[in-house]
């Protein structure tokens, strides 16, 4: 029988999180100067609960995104608590060898061991920026995330409610710091959720015992602040499209929230 491992989370020396096995690392608790990436959550074990679940009806004000305010607020939490060089020096050339960080990081997503390696310092000195941020959008989040999957730029991404405004979409960070000033960090507010992630996460936790009662084959479901969906990955021998998009509308439907189905060809199992 086939088996799917989940990798789950790599911890490096360097103190950097970083998703070993997906395009997009999620963001979900921000803390000073440290970014931590959270995996995919597993959902619990099945129950009988109603089908019908409906996301609760909350009005939320229109966010105008004030850049400058950001960027002045960034500027303080890094005065507040300085930049170390510990990531700068972890993550030098000398740690470019077979098996570490920056060359684990270049092979997975198909950059340089350069590039590789200023991506690894931006995340591990992006958490005031996104801490920043955080605070200006408040209960407007959806999701963040880092885009490792762009060769050609690297973000911090910002899923909102769609009652966030931002002019313009992107902004770029330059960092002050004396070790870290030829550093910068694009950000993009992406208003595109009727929910913040907290309602996101509330439906899933709601409605996965009855996911598993009908689809007892589901291996996973877990939210993605990427696409914006819930993420269910369901075991099948003989894998069809017309079944998979069926399955889509109506899980879509019973959460509250778009879901996206995935057919795996084995079984999910943890180490």
């Amino acid at each position: 029988m086939n088996k799917i491992v989940p990798k789950g989370i790599l911890v490096f020396s360097s103190g950097v999180f970083l998703a070993s096995c997906a395009n997009t690392a999620s963001l979900t608790k921000i803390s000073s100067h440290t970014a931590q990436i959270n995996p995919t959550l597993a959902s619990p074990a099945p129950v009988q609960q109603s089908a019908t679940i409906q996301a609760s009806n909350i009005q939320t004000p229109i966010i105008t995104v004030d850049w400058q305010k950001i960027e002045a607020t960034a500027d303080q939490l890094y005065e507040d608590e300085p930049l170390t060089t510990d990531i700068f020096f972890l993550l030098s050339e000398s740690e470019s060898t077979a098996g570490s960080a920056a060359d684990f990081y270049a092979k997975e997503f198909n950059v340089s061991i350069e590039e590789a390696q200023r991506r690894l310092i931006l995340q591990g000195i992006s958490a005031p920026l996104i801490e920043a941020v955080a605070l200006e959008l408040g209960e407007a989040i959806a999701g963040i995330y880092y885009d490792n999957n762009n060769p050609n730029e690297y973000s911090v991404n910002f899923i909102t409610l769609k009652t966030v405004q931002a002019e313009p979409l992107k902004y770029v960070y330059q960092f002050k710091h004396k070790d870290y000033q030829y550093y910068s960090f694009p950000i993009y507010i992406k208003p595109s959720s009727d929910a913040t992630q907290p309602q996101i996460l509330a439906l899933q936790e709601k409605a996965s015992p009855e996911i598993f009662r009908r689809y007892p084959d589901t291996q996973l479901i877990g939210y993605s602040p990427a696409s914006n969906t819930i993420n269910v990955s369901i075991y099948t021998k003989t894998p069809d499209e017309a079944e998979r998009k069926r399955i889509e509308a109506e899980l879509t439907e019973l959460v509250g929230h778009p879901v996206k189905v995935e057919f795996i060809s084995g079984r999910i199992t943890t180490m």
